[in-house]
């Protein structure tokens, strides 16, 4: 069968099947704050009834248990379970319809964006159908430049595929394939998030919270010096100003670290690299592709559950100071022996990670290590 096929060539074709992976990703919050929650009741039930010197030799041997069991659950999560997808004329199949029935018409396109970071994951198809809609997520799979993005992104899905099945999958969509030109790439455009584990990158999410707390140390020594603090009046009159500076405060915290825009943004085709400034639109640097030059590394960040390593690619453009950014995702490493380097200060996604070092011409140094993580 021939996937590039236009829509009414492939109507007297047999249906195609896909392999898919149902994401856990929805499911494993829930149970993770069910089993936090019933954690905690536990615990305080046993309080109530035990002794001061009992509830001290139950709880290490409850924690224990529980770390266990926890560990044991991830890994079986994580693992993602096999769905198979079945494509007949103008309809999805889900589990050969128990998972439930989509029609192809009218299906749409969006970005998969990991959460967190903003960074792109993939590309999601959103398929409407019964009773709910089913996300079907590309997994690294960067769309062509004449396909239109008409869904919102999204940061969870319901199903997964490998890049090219998932490309294999849109020429099964009519408004999609009828396009034939639907595999046509422009030129190559890379949205570089910063790097919240760097230095930058946290202060920058972290400085409406850190002139939250001036301000109400300022608003504090004002009122002081006015007196107000003196009175039981004037300090029940006080604390309702500072409680609403503070919530305030988390408030603006909370939806700028989850507003991701842009930092920077690199544009290429054969010939030049530019970099440009997403916020007002202007070029940067610009330099013949020939003359972009690399290097490659890595970065360790340790954490409470281990050390997380992180592949960098450095691109030294002339005319600028250096770009670093590493791929947020730890499926990818080198092949070859490369030297550790300071933090990276953007990071992308699996997509633009991928279409960069083939831009670049590394892509022949890459791993990418199958970690199950859906």
């Amino acid at each position: 069968m021939n996937p590039g096929a236009p829509w009414p060539a492939r109507l007297g074709e047999r249906p195609r099947r896909f392999e898919a992976t149902k994401s856990s990703a929805k499911a494993l919050g829930v149970v993770v704050t069910v089993v936090c929650f019933a954690l905690f009741a536990v615990f305080a039930g046993l309080s109530s009834v035990l002794s001061r010197q009992a509830m001290q030799a139950v709880v290490p041997v409850a924690l224990i248990v529980f770390a266990a069991g926890y560990v044991a659950f991830l890994a079986r999560a994580l693992r993602g379970k096999k769905v198979v997808l079945d494509v007949d004329r103008d309809r999805l199949l889900v589990d050969e319809g128990r998972g439930g029935v989509f029609p192809l018409a009218g299906a749409a396109l969006g970005l998969w964006r990991m959460p967190g970071t903003g960074v792109t994951a993939g590309t999601v198809l959103h398929l409407a159908g019964g009773e709910r809609p089913l996300r079907v997520g590309g997994r690294d799979h960067r769309p062509g430049a004449a396909l239109r993005l008409e869904a919102p992104p999204v940061e969870s899905i319901d199903v997964l595929l490998p890049a090219d099945a998932f490309e294999a999958l849109l020429a099964w969509v009519p408004s999609l394939a009828a396009a034939p030109h639907h595999a046509a790439r422009g030129p190559l455009r890379c949205q570089l998030q910063a790097n919240p584990a760097s230095l930058r990158g946290g202060l920058s999410v972290m400085a409406p919270w850190l002139l939250t707390m001036v301000l109400v140390g300022a608003v504090s020594v004002a009122l002081g010096s006015l007196g107000v603090f003196d009175s039981a009046a004037g300090q029940m009159m006080a604390m309702p100003l500072l409680l609403v500076i503070i919530a305030a405060g988390l408030v603006v915290t909370v939806v700028r670290s989850m507003r991701k825009s842009p930092a920077l943004e690199i544009e290429a085709d054969p010939r030049e690299l530019r970099l440009r400034d997403p916020r007002k639109g202007r070029i940067l640097a610009a330099a013949p592709l020939g003359a972009v030059s690399t290097a490659r590394g890595f970065s360790r960040m340790h954490t409470r559950g281990g050390t997380i390593v992180h592949t960098i690619l450095v691109l030294r453009v002339p005319g600028h100071r250096d770009v670093s950014l590493s791929v947020q995702d730890t499926r990818f490493g080198w092949a070859d022996a490369v030297p550790r380097l300071p933090t990276p200060r953007y990071v992308v996604g699996p997509p633009d990670w991928l279409a960069l070092v083939d831009l670049l011409g590394v892509r022949r140094f890459v791993v990418v290590r199958d970690d199950g993580f859906v």
